[in-house]
């Protein structure tokens, strides 16, 4: 069930009727770990039911892997590679073996067989869980997690229904911890969550699926559309990935925090960045710093004597984010680019201790970042390379060209209204001015205002997709 369905809101305050209702008579850790974990494992199951046995199994993987390390004396990094290995096996299966496989076969000539993949469907957020799971392995490895958790709690942790998914990725030391102690469900964490679930809402539903009809007819008829719409469409991507995956992070938060747990806030206003080292602190956090701690730290990271090893550090971050989202040669150029630019702002110098972008340079910054990201967007988009390519060439010969507005003028007119207001609104909230984030959970003037044209945008503009773009990886 998706978020942003009814199935998914009867469903979160069936829950959460259970939870009020322990809340007032067990009061037990024990019984309310039970319920979520129950509750997550049909949130899960309700995709395809096969799918609860990879959860399982990469679960018991890095539990087993987990107790093993607490109590071996020696050996420990050849257990921790051994469970790394096996964690990693269903997601290199689903997600690599059709793309490793032809082009082997490529390599050697012969065609790859249809049936062999056919039949085979990849695991909601097998990306996610895995990553959130291997995390408990390798913290206790690094001795960050000394006590042992019980088989259930690690289960709920691996599981929990607002993160499974997409997200954010968890560490086992943020989570955990809150599992292992009760966690009550209280009016001012149910109203803080339940705005910033509405705000992500508007996000998806009005914003990323409106944008996400023209994108789509643009890109699918490149051939015959100028420069400038391709461009257009190209912006109006950067906006709809970011509304649809900061979409679902801000409801998985807003249900996490109603239900009284704290996850980590996954964007952080990426397109107000002013250099791409912002942006990457900005976008996907939880990746981010899952990347940056368990990969660039275990390379070495800026410790490393050598300027070319830092630089290779560097770029294998960048490269294995990339590869992250997929088995498909367009995810590895698009994390091949932004290692080169990352790179080519710290050869200005603009990643040196104390720099900050003087305050009359941040707009046109900003606006430049943008450019960048959303040219990085094309080839993150459109998997055959010869065709982003050519996209990009269109748009640099072809800028000054009228826009199409596609198939309804009208839509397309209310849809840029639409824009011009989420903007508006993500500014105010960057800005920290009328509507605050801190301040959500207050039965202020503002919030009551803000939310309620939230609803009447939602009520009177959603159009809704059948899935989210970050489901894929």
């Amino acid at each position: 069930m998706l978020f942003n369905s009814l199935n998914f809101i009867a469903f979160f305050f069936i829950v959460l009727l259970f939870l009020v209702f322990e809340q007032y008579t067990t009061k037990r850790t024990a019984a309310r770990n039970t319920l979520l974990l129950i509750a997550s494992y049909i949130f899960y199951g309700w995709f395809d039911i096969g799918f609860l046995l990879v959860l399982f199994y990469v679960t018991i993987v890095n539990f087993v892997t987990g107790r093993t390390l607490l109590k071996a004396t020696k050996n420990k990094k050849t257990i921790l590679g051994v469970g790394i290995v096996l964690s990693l096996l269903p997601l290199l299966f689903y997600k690599y073996a059709a793309f490793v496989t032809s082009n082997i076969c490529m390599l050697l000539g012969t065609t790859p067989h249809e049936s062999w993949f056919n039949g085979w469907i990849m695991p909601i957020g097998i990306s996610f869980f895995t990553f959130q799971a291997l995390s408990y392995s390798i913290d206790i490895y690094r001795e960050k997690i000394t006590a042992s958790s019980s088989l259930p709690d690690f289960m709920l942790f691996v599981a929990f229904f607002p993160t499974v998914l997409s997200g954010p990725i968890e560490k086992a030391r943020n989570l955990l911890p809150q599992i292992h102690c009760y966690r009550k469900i209280t009016i001012d964490n149910f109203i803080e969550g339940a705005i910033t679930f509405i705000w992500g809402l508007f996000k998806k539903i009005v914003i990323a699926d409106r944008l996400c009809a023209y994108v789509d007819w643009a890109y699918g008829s490149a051939d015959y559309l100028s420069g400038s719409t391709l461009a257009l469409a190209a912006i109006l991507y950067s906006i709809q990935i970011y509304c649809d995956f900061s979409g679902y992070s801000d409801m998985a938060w807003g249900v996490a925090k109603a239900l009284g747990f704290d996850v980590t806030r996954n964007f952080r206003f990426p397109y107000f960045a002013t250099t791409i080292k912002e942006f990457w602190r900005r976008w996907h956090i939880s990746l981010t710093s899952w990347f940056t701690e368990y990969v660039y730290f275990s390379l070495g990271g800026n410790r490393v004597r050598l300027k070319a090893r830092w630089m290779f550090n560097i770029s294998m971050v960048f490269v294995l984010s990339g590869i992250w989202h997929g088995a498909s040669w367009n995810f590895l150029i698009w994390g091949m680019l932004h290692a080169l630019l990352y790179l080519t702002e710290y050869s200005f110098g603009i990643h040196r201790k104390g720099y900050e972008t003087p305050r009359i340079m941040k707009i046109p910054a900003c606006i430049l970042v943008f450019i960048l990201v959303t040219v990085a967007w094309i080839f993150f988009r459109i998997e055959n390379f010869d065709n982003a390519v050519f996209v990009i060439s269109k748009i640099v010969t072809d800028i000054v060209s009228p826009i199409s507005t596609g198939a309804s003028a009208f839509t397309f007119v209310c849809n840029m209204l639409l824009l011009v207001i989420f903007i508006t609104f993500d500014w105010l909230l960057y800005k920290n001015i009328f509507i605050k984030e801190n301040r959500f959970a207050t039965p202020g003037y503002a919030n009551i205002t803000w939310v309620i044209t939230l609803l009447l945008f939602i009520a009177l503009f959603s159009v809704s997709a059948d899935n989210f773009v970050y489901f894929q990886f």
